[in-house]
């Protein structure tokens, strides 16, 4: 008797361990940082939490989605999405990264949009399909809502272009660290899972294979422009270089780089050295993109 009331005493004054199940709080801000982006509090609207124990839970909300279109031979493109202040992501390294194909021509269809003036008209209608397609969601589907079309196009040299803001359910799998939650993988619509681990070094690997294909180019005209002129642009500045390069032996103006990021040129009349700053944004690092010459 006295050794079972012991051990109800040591029970009651024992400590129980917390749970430590995920809050909509938690999820929200897992979910504006990851894969390293900087949403917005607004942006996110947790729906629903399902926490599977003290590791791992599974979220549903909705999103707030900012896209940049541009109209390409007649056709709306998706091209760009908001991922923090000042800070847009090509959806086609992203999709590239993620292994998914970007909606081509599904939302064209005239009938679609008989009543408006014109076939090429970037209406609500029109733009929701757009991102319906990019996100997997069959229409019609409330898991997509278009909140705003920009009235006026933006002007990208000789193409239009529009924003768009879109309300897009998204599913999320999270995992506890020691610290804190992050999102692991998230779906939509019929998409399979993608992993959010995985994605930001494939995006790297992507935007690293573009670099280089950009500084190749860029490498070609500048070789062209020796064969004729005998010698190099000599410059510290990239932008001095395609203002001589441009558009005689470059046909493409190239700023910057898969990371936003100003190229870097060094060139005296024998010898160049063309530079992307890499992922990390630090001169004369590992991850650096170099081409240089002859």
């Amino acid at each position: 008797m006295r050794l079972l009331i012991a051990a109800l005493l040591l029970a009651l004054v024992s400590p129980i361990p917390a749970r430590a199940d995920l809050s909509r709080n938690q999820a929200r801000k897992a979910i504006q940082t990851m894969a390293g982006w900087s949403l917005p509090g607004s942006a996110v609207r947790v729906q629903s939490v399902n926490s599977n124990g003290n590791e791992s839970a599974e979220v549903s909300a909705e999103i707030q989605a900012v896209f940049r279109l541009r109209l390409l031979d007649g056709h709306w493109q998706l091209r760009e999405i908001r991922a923090g202040q000042d800070r847009w992501e090509r959806l086609e390294v992203i999709a590239s990264a993620a292994k998914v194909e970007l909606p081509a021509g599904e939302c064209d269809a005239p009938s679609q949009f008989a009543r408006r003036k014109s076939d090429t008209e970037l209406t609500t209608k029109r733009a929701r399909c757009l991102v319906a397609t990019l996100f997997g969601v069959t229409l019609p589907s409330d898991d997509v809502r278009i909140k705003e079309v920009s009235p006026f196009g933006l002007s990208l040299g000789s193409e239009s272009a529009a924003l768009v803001t879109a309300f897009i359910r998204v599913d999320f799998r999270l995992a506890r660290d020691a610290k804190s939650w992050r999102v692991t993988e998230f779906k939509s619509g019929t998409r399979d899972w993608i992993s959010v681990s995985e994605l930001p070094i494939a995006m790297d690997q992507v935007k690293r294979a573009a670099a280089n294909e950009d500084l190749s180019t860029i490498a070609k005209a500048l070789g062209d422009f020796r064969r004729d002129r005998g010698y190099f642009v000599v410059s510290d500045k990239e932008s001095v270089l395609i203002d001589h390069l441009s558009p005689r032996y470059l046909t493409r103006v190239i700023r910057v780089d898969p990371w936003h990021r100003p190229y870097q040129y060094d060139g005296q009349q024998d010898r160049y050295s063309l530079r992307s700053l890499g992922p990390d944004g630090k001169p004369n690092t590992p991850d650096d993109v170099v081409v240089s010459g002859p």
